[in-house]
């Protein structure tokens, strides 16, 4: 104990905090991925341009020992089958109307990966992902649609590139 009484009070005010369980603890994953969503809402809230939301969205997992799709958008049947099975995504290939939608892609090392809504300012649509803060032994795809009116480029690259 210090000489000067401070230890003495640290364990009283100790005895009178209330018993809190580690489970009930927000983890720092949680305050995490809570401050990461907060400050993409607060980013887009207050950006120029239009907001494009996804119009349908699915996911998969990917090894890590496989090379992620370098693409960031997706404009034919064919490269969207490719990612659909190399992402190991459940089910058949959607039907997709690549004339009026544009597929987006991420692929993140996380538990979960989400495309939330972009901005397009300029043709040009700025892709946000949203990920969880774990390192698990895979990658997760967040794939999804959008419509593809006014779209020339996705992060500052050509449609399917």
């Amino acid at each position: 104990m210090r000489a000067d009484g401070a230890g003495a009070l640290e364990s009283r005010m100790l005895e009178r905090l209330p018993y809190c369980p580690s489970h009930a603890r927000p983890s720092w994953r949680r305050v995490a991925a809570v401050a990461l969503a907060a400050c993409v809402a607060a980013a887009a809230h207050g950006a120029p341009g239009t907001t494009v939301k996804p119009l349908k969205a699915w996911s998969g997992r990917l090894p890590l020992n496989v090379q992620p799709p370098l693409q960031s958008s997706l404009a034919t049947r064919e490269d969207m089958a490719r990612v659909w099975a190399q992402c190991r995504v459940d089910g058949a290939v959607p039907e997709i109307d690549f004339d009026r939608r544009i597929v987006l892609v991420a692929v993140r090392r996380g538990g979960s990966a989400k495309l939330a809504p972009g901005r397009l300012l300029d043709g040009n649509l700025t892709t946000n992902v949203v990920v969880t803060p774990d390192m698990p032994p895979y990658m997760s795809c967040a794939i999804a649609v959008v419509d593809r009116a006014g779209i020339k480029t996705v992060n500052g690259a050509p449609i399917g590139r």
